[in-house]
């Protein structure tokens, strides 16, 4: 059965990840699975690249399971335990997709649907398209692909103004660098990336990211880029 390591979260705190445990979340088949390694069953290098992982890895059961814990057997070597019993699907398009790829990230996500549902149809953000689904669990969600460029100094009246908007809904974007203001060839802005965001927020906190403004659409370290050009549609 084909698996594909989606995403990890290794310790590299010496040789061996020996004080906590490192977690993957992996394609079996046709679904997705969870998967924690105890402290010192394999060399950080090996945890850190999936093939030599996979390669490594004992057998993973057969079942609807969703979570296991790779642990040291009575033998000392690798074994399999089962964490529990469910059926892991999701379905997603062809769209932006920010996915919480452990349980701890949930509530990032979680903080990022509730701007998005405040801001429905006031045309601060990518329009909203739908959750992604694992099992019962929202994971994630999806947003429209954006047409236009990041942001420059030279559109700072138009970053303002929707920065200014959207603290009339008492939030704070809690990240206005250059590259989360999206610019369309009629100069319309666009705000992308919430997850810092902050709701019920205080004037004085409005009045702290207004003064930023500036400074943000200047800076030319490229901080940000990245989560910019996965917004925009080639």
């Amino acid at each position: 059965m084909a698996q594909e390591v989606l995403s990890m979260e290794v310790r590299r705190d010496g040789p061996f990840a020996d004080t906590e445990d490192s977690h993957f979340r992996m394609r079996v088949g046709k679904h997705v699975k969870y998967i924690d390694i105890e402290p010192g069953i394999f060399h950080v290098d090996v945890l850190s690249f999936p093939p030599d992982l996979l390669a490594q890895l004992p057998p993973l059961p057969a079942g609807d399971w969703v979570q296991a814990r790779v642990a040291r057997g009575v033998d000392d070597n690798p074994t399999v335990q089962l964490v529990h019993i469910a059926l892991a699907s999701y379905a997603s398009r062809r769209a932006i997709a920010k996915i919480a790829a452990f349980e701890w990230e949930i509530p990032r996500r979680e903080r990022e649907i509730a701007v998005y549902q405040a801001i429905d149809g006031c045309g601060l953000g990518p329009t909203f398209l739908g959750h992604i689904v694992e099992g019962d669990r929202v994971i994630g969600f999806l947003l429209e692909l954006l047409q236009g460029r990041p942001a420059g100094p030279e559109d700072l009246q138009g970053c303002l103004g929707a920065v200014q908007r959207l603290h009339a809904l008492d939030i704070v974007h809690g990240d206005p660098n250059r590259y989360n203001f999206i610019v369309a060839s009629d100069g319309t802005v666009t705000l992308i990336d919430f997850e810092n965001a902050m709701l019920c927020a205080s004037a004085e906190e409005k009045d702290q990211e207004l003064a930023t403004l500036p400074a943000q659409l200047s800076e030319e370290t490229g901080r940000g880029r990245g989560i910019s050009e996965a917004f925009l549609e080639d």
